[in-house]
């Protein structure tokens, strides 16, 4: 009976020790940076349905920290597309979660291309909608409607997406 009192002792510090080299040689904390990937860059159109999936990657104006993804679903029929946005923000603190979701009116929708607008989606100022059908790729601008007195930030940012990794099955 004294043997497995040794046998668990030895075992517990080798496994303590064990944990606490790895730790040192690379800690994983929750606070610890991770990777975020975004979803895969996808522009699918059937029976008078888009669903677009990506992120935005800004191009003119001002770009906000963090890394986002969005998820765009449009119907041909009710003349609507609704978004999805969600970005996360890593910092010192810690992280930070924002979820938004934007509500747009299709102006026009082709065999090549829909455009749909978004009417003061961002205070004062209206998203703007661009998606390639053929090219399988989106545009948005946001920028002032009307409205002169608006002071906001106009910009533009295209569609972008992380390749779906690869696993390999043993």
């Amino acid at each position: 009976m004294s043997y497995i009192k040794y046998l668990v002792v030895a075992l517990a510090s080798a496994l303590l020790s064990a944990y606490t080299a790895l730790w040192y040689a690379a800690p994983a904390t929750a606070e610890a940076p991770h990777s975020v990937v975004r979803p895969p860059l996808t522009v699918e159109q059937s029976d008078g349905k888009l669903l677009i999936w990506g992120g935005w990657k800004t191009q003119q104006g001002y770009e906000a920290p963090g890394t986002n993804a969005i998820e765009i679903r449009c119907e041909r029929v009710s003349g609507r597309c609704t978004e999805a946005y969600a970005s996360i923000l890593h910092h010192t603190e810690g992280e930070d979660l924002e979820a938004q979701v934007f509500d747009y009116t299709i102006q026009a929708w082709s065999d090549t291309e829909v455009m749909a607008v978004a009417e003061r989606a961002m205070d004062c100022l209206s998203r703007h909608l661009l998606v390639d059908l053929r090219g399988k790729q989106a545009r948005l601008e946001w920028s002032q409607g009307a409205e002169t007195s608006c002071n906001g930030d106009e910009g533009a940012a295209v569609l972008v997406g992380d390749p779906i990794p690869l696993v390999q099955v043993d």
